[in-house]
């Protein structure tokens, strides 16, 4: 039996609809209390400096294993939780290097998964991996989600304002949502994001004070699992700074040197565990 045509073409919309529906998602953190996962943390970084006719290179690779747990549920989608950093290895222009201690975070996690505030931090990164800014790398190393469904192909834009003792940071984040798919054995989305950030901040070192100034320019592809979690992520970022280094206590100009400061990274973090 042949259907007439507008009944055939009511059938064909109402299958596109359907189809088109089973692509549209909502991503958002699962945060309860107690939550607690475990990744592998890798970054692999080429530090340019140039301090008056002095120009210097280091290639560095860190490996990390950090933990994150939830400690408690703040209400509207918000969490305090606890980031530690265990260094498992540093390499320095090929040579094996002391990791450094362990390092914490207490931060603040906004609904869509940023890091809007890091509270208090203890631990201290070896000097050479200064430039790297470990505690400013935590709000790259995961996809900040759109604010309701998406199917792939949408785009969504953030901004990220985070303030600590050493300076301010923000991000202008533009997002996408890739695809859908597997990763790890989880159902995932695939978020491409890029993003933009000036920097200004401090960094103390044993015989002087940084202050750096410049900005981040960077690109993320991260697999988020539908369950609420990231699985894995990418990333690759330039960094072009000025920097003066005074003495600690000095005032503006006495004893300093300036200097330029680029820093190419690519960071790769992957889910190892969870409970």
């Amino acid at each position: 039996m042949r259907l007439p045509g507008r009944v055939l073409a009511l059938a064909l919309a109402l299958l596109a609809a359907t189809a088109c529906g089973t692509d549209r998602v909502s991503l958002q953190y699962v945060l309860p209390s107690g939550r607690s996962l475990e990744y592998r943390l890798v970054l692999e970084a080429t530090v340019r400096r140039t301090l008056g006719e002095d120009p210097r290179e280091q290639r560095l690779e860190a490996v990390f294993r950090t933990r994150q747990t939830i400690l408690e549920d703040l209400g509207s989608g918000r969490a305090r939780a606890v980031v530690t950093l265990e260094p498992e290895s540093l390499t320095v222009d090929d040579k094996q290097a002391t990791p450094g201690p362990d390092q914490e975070f207490v931060v603040v996690l906004s609904p869509d998964g940023s890091v809007t505030e890091v509270e208090s931090a203890t631990g201290a990164a070896p000097d050479v991996l200064a430039p790297v800014g470990l505690d400013r790398l935590l709000p790259r190393l995961r996809p900040v989600l759109p604010p309701g469904p998406v199917s792939p192909g949408d785009d969504w834009a953030s901004d990220v304002d985070l303030t600590d003792d050493t300076g301010s940071l923000s991000l202008d984040v533009a997002s996408r949502l890739a695809a859908l798919g597997l990763a790890g054995g989880h159902r995932a989305a695939l978020i491409r994001s890029s993003y933009t950030s000036p920097v200004d901040r401090r960094a103390t070192f044993e015989n002087a004070i940084a202050q750096i100034e410049g900005e981040d320019v960077g690109t993320q592809a991260a697999w988020f699992a539908l369950d609420g979690f990231l699985v894995r992520a990418s990333g690759d970022s330039v960094g072009d700074y000025r920097v003066t280094f005074r003495p600690p206590g000095g005032s503006g100009g006495v004893g300093s040197v300036s200097g330029t400061l680029l820093v190419l990274l690519h960071t790769e973090i992957e889910l190892v565990a969870r409970a």
